[in-house]
């Protein structure tokens, strides 16, 4: 009996490497696409356009996964480059995916490498509803330019003031009887950003982080040196 309960237990509860409740999250996908230029590996970068969300930032193409159109979180990278950047996904050779960041807006972000073929940047058309313009930064850049460092406080909130419907309480800890010390925000996590200046405009946020885990693992794997 002790080991039929067990093998049950083991069976759901086996060891996993995925996210805590990942249903809960909203999902989203880009695509880091790699080039090799006058014999150097470059990353392709969109500026987003002005008025739109995130507008005027620097950015990989990706976007939200869709259930309706994309069967995997691989196909929405593949699709958001093709809708922004006007790169067909057979001209898109994915290499390997990162683990999943979680961003602390609640979006989970997959990001899938992607080896692009030669003549990818001149047949690229360029979306301009979604893209204001392009550009390449070789890897050598991001070895030897270290990021500024700053960094950002993430609090929980209990409740916040609207600006029409005044304050809003999505916990009611006090009311639930919980400690004194989550009837308001608590936390305060240090969280590093990472920030590269460059002839482009500031490289930094989600993106950042992403570049800096591809140059490490390239680095450690002797892709570069």
């Amino acid at each position: 009996m002790e080991q039929r309960l067990a093998d049950g237990l083991k069976r759901c509860l086996g060891k996993s490497h995925g996210i805590l409740g990942w249903e809960r999250f909203i999902h989203s996908a880009v695509l880091a696409p790699l080039i090799k230029i006058d014999g150097e590996l470059h990353l392709l970068f969109q500026k987003r356009t002005q008025g739109i969300r995130q507008g005027g930032e620097i950015s990989f193409p990706g976007g939200l996964f869709d259930p309706v159109v994309d069967e995997s979180l691989r196909m929405t990278a593949l699709r958001e480059c093709h809708e922004e950047m006007g790169i067909e996904p057979r001209m898109v050779h994915v290499v390997g995916e990162l683990d999943p960041l979680v961003a602390p807006a609640g979006i989970t972000v997959s990001c899938f490498v992607g080896l692009l073929e030669k003549k990818s940047l001149e047949t690229m058309v360029v979306n301009p509803d979604e893209v204001e313009s392009w550009f390449t930064l070789p890897l050598s850049f991001f070895q030897t330019t270290p990021p500024n460092v700053h960094h950002v406080r993430l609090m929980v909130e209990p409740h916040f003031d609207h600006p029409k419907k005044g304050r809003v309480t999505l916990l009611p800890a006090e009311e639930l009887g919980l400690p004194p010390r989550y009837h308001k925000p608590w936390g305060g996590l240090t969280r590093e950003v990472y920030l590269w200046p460059t002839a482009h405009g500031t490289l930094w946020g989600l993106t950042s982080e992403l570049v800096k885990e591809i140059v490490g693992r390239l680095e450690k794997g002797g892709v570069l040196v």
